[in-house]
């Protein structure tokens, strides 16, 4: 392994030339982090910038190299495809302290991820390097001393290593994703500059940097009123608990007494758990959620839920805004999660504590029913599709059809109970969860012969869904574990029915959403606005007043744009509001 350590400004300059031919680069850094559980990435050192090409590798320490050297630097990055690892930790130091933006990436972990098929494989670069070379990396210096007034021979070396591997482990990456086959063929920058022509691998890689923009952007929030409702929420806790605990002995978070009190004082039937003892869960608990003492346990628990999230928001704000943490992939269909705190998660009723800054304000858009859309689409259904087609609301419409009514006489509970009918079995529930879904989660009351009765129908009226259904559980029978794709070519292995149904109509959602994400930022060029938020189908952005109709413009035209990228046969519809606060429309 060849490697230069550079310390001189002139000489860092210099060597920028070596990099003047390639269309792109390897790219790792070293950062002297405060904090490693919360890394501050205006305030932590980055010590060293590690670049390579085929046959180079320049590390070089920023103690001692001048600033003079950042444009040229800049322009290096910016100019050229980069490849490294977890580049969304990269990007937000160099886009946070040297205004360093590359747009055209391939994350190597991405690339694992995207290659595991949903097992339950590592993704650090130490678990990747091993996998794909049965190369052994020692990652023991990565949490040494970065800040020391002088780097160690070991520690100079270990820092070009990272880019040594990511040399090897690129051409295998990118030569077994090119081997998944896909009906589409990916173009774009991303596939130019580094051969790559899965479009899902486009999408995830264009999707990159942009992530990081959200994570380092923070969704706005108001303090005071947040330091309000903790303050009006705690004590209302506090009141409930000790009452409670006061009235009836027992704590209300014991799951062992709480069952033993309702099976033995209130004599009530609970299901149970895998163990074999009574659930006290709040879903065993909502059937009787009418007599007093349970409805007064679930109040307190729901109010600890509400509590423990506004503490979770306030832990990771700063100066008027949220920071969370997003994995870009949590699950095999591509999904994300939010962490530290969960943005995708919060209660309605605590929305509108996120507002937009004086002089700002929120755009808040979504998808209609997309999961829906997407599944008359890959089912090929005739007539989900047509009812989409003639703007149909799919849930009325379905309603209609299986009580055997006019569509336009459906009442809003109707239309609730066929949600569930129509969320619940194009994923393949039994009748017996319908019924258990509709109640738990939509509030709707179905009896057992009535849910085998929407069963039929259903799979009756939507021929489509029938055959799909009966085709992947032949497949499974032979198989036991398939690959499923989604509508873009996003590959999964299953071995479960309910997998095999879900991922490719989920995976072709987080598709979507991606590449909406991706558009947005292109088509918006220097325009203000900001994403500040995702939540599978919603998308939040945060604008000066003066830019809000030209970037809800924009923001329309993009949803759209990859909306029919996706959806050939259905239309895509989404709705977008323009509000001081999250909570309102």
């Amino acid at each position: 392994m060849r490697y230069s350590y550079i310390t001189d400004t002139k000489e860092a300059v210099a060597s920028l030339q070596d990099f003047q031919k390639d269309s792109y680069l390897f790219l790792d850094t070293e950062v002297s982090i405060k904090d490693f559980s919360t890394p501050d990435y205006t305030k932590d050192f980055v010590r060293l910038i590690q670049i390579g090409n085929k046959n180079t590798i320049y590390v070089y320490d920023l103690l001692t190299i001048g600033k003079e050297f950042i444009p040229h630097l800049k322009q290096t990055i910016e100019n050229r495809g980069i490849i490294g690892h977890n580049l969304k930790f990269d990007i937000k130091y160099l886009l946070s302290q040297f205004n360093i933006f590359p747009t055209v990436v391939f994350d190597t972990m991405i690339a694992s991820q995207l290659l595991s098929l949903g097992d339950k494989e590592k993704h650090s670069l130490q678990a990747v390097v091993y996998r794909f070379t049965q190369t052994e990396v020692d990652k023991r210096l990565q949490s040494s001393d970065w800040g020391a007034e002088t780097l160690s021979p070991e520690q100079i070396k270990y820092s070009a290593t990272d880019v040594e591997v990511l040399r090897q482990i690129f051409p295998i990456l990118k030569e077994r994703l090119n081997s998944i086959k896909t009906a589409n063929k990916s173009s774009g920058k991303v596939a130019e500059v580094f051969g790559v022509y899965n479009p899902v691998v486009a999408v995830e890689m264009a999707f990159v940097p942009y992530l990081a923009v959200i994570e380092l952007t923070g969704m706005p929030v108001d303090q005071q009123k947040l330091e309000e409702n903790l303050l009006q929420v705690a004590t209302e806790y506090q009141r409930l608990y000790i009452q409670f605990y006061q009235k009836h002995g027992v704590d209300p978070f014991s799951p062992q007494k709480v069952a033993n009190w309702l099976t033995k004082k209130l004599n009530l039937t609970l299901p149970k758990t895998v163990k074999g003892q009574p659930s006290s869960q709040d879903k065993a608990l909502r059937q009787y959620k009418h007599i007093p003492e349970v409805g007064e346990l679930l109040k307190i628990r729901s109010t600890k839920k509400v509590l423990d999230k506004l503490n979770e928001i306030k832990q990771h704000t700063k100066e008027g805004r949220v920071y969370t943490s997003f994995r870009q992939i949590a699950a095999p269909t591509g999904r994300m999660a939010s962490s530290q705190p969960n943005l995708q998660n919060i209660p309605p009723k605590l929305r509108p504590l996120f507002k937009a800054p004086d002089g700002r304000k929120l755009i808040i858009a979504d998808y209609s029913q997309i999961e829906l859309r997407i599944a008359a689409e890959y089912v090929k259904d005739e007539t989900m599709i047509k009812a989409f087609t003639e703007g149909k609301d799919l849930h009325r419409f379905t309603a209609s059809l299986v009580l055997g009514k006019d569509y336009g006489e459906i009442t809003k509970e109707e239309r609730q109970m066929a949600k569930a009918i129509n969320f619940g079995l194009i994923y393949g529930i039994s009748p017996k969860s319908l019924m258990e879904y509709a109640k738990n989660t939509y509030g709707v009351d179905i009896t057992l012969k009535e849910a085998e009765e929407f069963h039929r129908r259903f799979f009756q009226i939507y021929e489509g869904f029938h055959r799909w259904h009966t085709q992947v559980k032949e497949k499974l029978r032979k198989n036991k574990r398939i690959y499923v794709y989604s509508l873009l070519g996003r590959r999964m292995a299953v071995s479960r029915f309910t997998e095999a149904v879900n991922f490719p109509i989920q995976g072709s959602g987080s598709d979507l959403l991606k590449m909406a994400v991706v558009l947005f930022n292109k088509n918006k060029g220097s325009l203000d606005g900001k994403i500040v938020n995702l939540i599978h189908d919603e998308i939040v952005v945060d604008v000066s007043a003066s830019h809000t109709e030209e970037t809800v413009e924009i923001l329309s035209t993009s949803m759209k744009q990859a909306g029919d990228i996706i959806l050939k046969k259905v239309p895509v519809e989404f709705e977008i509001s323009v509000a001081n606060h999250w909570g309102e429309k």
